[in-house]
């Protein structure tokens, strides 16, 4: 997921002999081969994380049974599985900004540790009926490295898709263990907020009449909601010729442009020739730019989204950054994009993929887990929900469309950003 080799071994043997830490490896195991370690691996384990290597240990715990965190602690606590009312995460610097303080409150089984002092920096928490806080995940700094306990099953995410595990109140506790230990060990910046970006379809377009007053109510509203907000507009290169005062407006707040289709707002699986329609396309383009002073983004958001590995082969050709769309998985295939490093190294001919989500989609719970794994959201909405179709009424009501994406934007003081900025960042297909 963050692009660190991954190697399974034995402690038995040398094939930990020959590891150098290092401040980006990590190195995880369970409590009972925690417990078995000789003297001289449990050694060899302590100056490990104390040249700079995290440890994570997690799993193979028993009900009833007492545990020890040596080498780490000569600290000894009893664990038991126990009905809790809820759950928090601290502040710790190794929680992502947008998770840190969270409170779940929901009755449900959750591990218990008794007999630890407060030493230990906890990153989540238990409440019990009367209030009363455990440590689950805990962690010991130990030299230049960390160690971080985690009492969850090994196999509590019951192998679902890491978004859905953390978007879901249930299973977010459990999957927050590894993904901190991993994202520690990957030197990702927890401080640094998600990206935030509005995207409108479809406009502007040739007969877009007497939508001016629609449209600044709406751009003035965003502002009250989260001042700095950016959106970008999907323009069909075959109109060139919109209302200059529609761009004229637009330049006075946080816009931008993002081509949608080669030329026309069409099924592009129904175009026979590709390369004719982009380069027309391109001549549109070109013309749109010189006669708006106004600039496209190389982003493309294909009409219906819909499109053909040769599309997508002559984005990659003609140095598009981007592709934006919807995932049409149902959830049962997550893209890589939700679960890959933003790091990366991106090459001359490189495309990707992002992915964006309709209004009814993004509560809180999933807006939450995007911007936990560091992924953008990105909100798409069309004319007709914002009232700014041709001819169409005043409608106070329709302005409030993006208001959860605003209101959760402000609270986490996401990053506002532009399609191509959040593509320079965004891993590749």
């Amino acid at each position: 997921m963050r692009g660190l080799d991954v190697e399974c071994c034995t402690i038995e043997g040398a094939a930990l002999s020959g590891l150098v830490a290092a401040p980006n490896q990590l190195i995880a195991l369970n409590f009972e081969t925690l417990a078995r370690l000789t003297p001289g691996e449990r050694h060899r384990l302590r100056k490990w994380a104390e040249d700079g290597a995290t440890i994570y240990v997690r799993g193979a715990l028993r009900h009833g049974s007492t545990y020890s965190l040596m080498p780490f602690s000569n600290q000894r606590f009893g664990f038991s599985v126990e009905l809790a009312e809820g759950y928090q995460f601290s502040t710790h610097r190794m929680l992502p900004a947008a998770i840190a303080g969270e409170l779940v409150t929901t009755q449900m089984d959750m591990p218990h540790a008794a007999g630890l002092d407060d030493r230990f920096p906890t990153l989540l928490s238990s409440r019990d009926r009367q209030g009363n806080e455990w440590p689950v995940i805990f962690e010991i700094k130990i030299g230049a490295g960390a160690a971080i306990f985690d009492l969850h099953d090994d196999d509590d995410t019951h192998g679902t898709a890491l978004l859905t595990e953390i978007e879901e109140p249930a299973t977010r506790g459990a999957a927050m263990g590894a993904l901190a230990a991993v994202d520690w060990a990957a030197g990702r910046s927890f401080k640094t907020p998600a990206a935030v970006n509005l995207v409108i379809d479809d406009r502007p377009i040739n007969f877009d009449y007497f939508s001016l007053g629609n449209l600044k109510d709406f751009l003035d509203y965003l502002k009250t909601q989260y001042v700095d907000i950016h959106i970008d507009f999907a323009w069909t290169p075959l109109h060139t010729h919109p209302d200059r005062r529609y761009i004229e407006m637009l330049r006075r707040y946080n816009t931008g442009f993002v081509w949608h289709g080669f030329l026309r707002h069409i099924d592009h699986r129904m175009i026979a020739d590709c390369e004719s329609e982009l380069q027309a396309g391109l001549a549109h383009v070109n013309k749109i730019s010189r006669a708006y002073e106004v600039r496209f983004q190389p982003v493309m958001i294909f009409p219906f989204e819909k499109d053909t590995p040769h599309a997508h082969e002559l984005l990659r050709r003609a140095a598009f950054v981007a592709k934006v769309q919807c995932d049409h998985s149902g959830g049962q295939s997550p893209s890589p994009y939700r679960l890959r490093a933003l790091q990366h190294e991106r090459s001359s001919d490189s495309l990707s993929i992002m992915l964006r989500d309709s209004t009814d989609n993004l509560n809180r719970d999933r807006m939450l887990a995007l911007a936990t794994l560091g992924m953008p959201i990105i909100a798409l909405a069309h004319p007709c929900d914002l009232a700014l179709r041709r001819f169409a009424r005043r409608d106070a009501a329709a302005a409030t469309y993006f208001d959860p994406v605003l209101k959760f934007a402000a609270e986490k003081s996401l990053r506002p950003m532009s399609l191509e900025e959040i593509a320079a960042e965004a891993p590749l297909d």
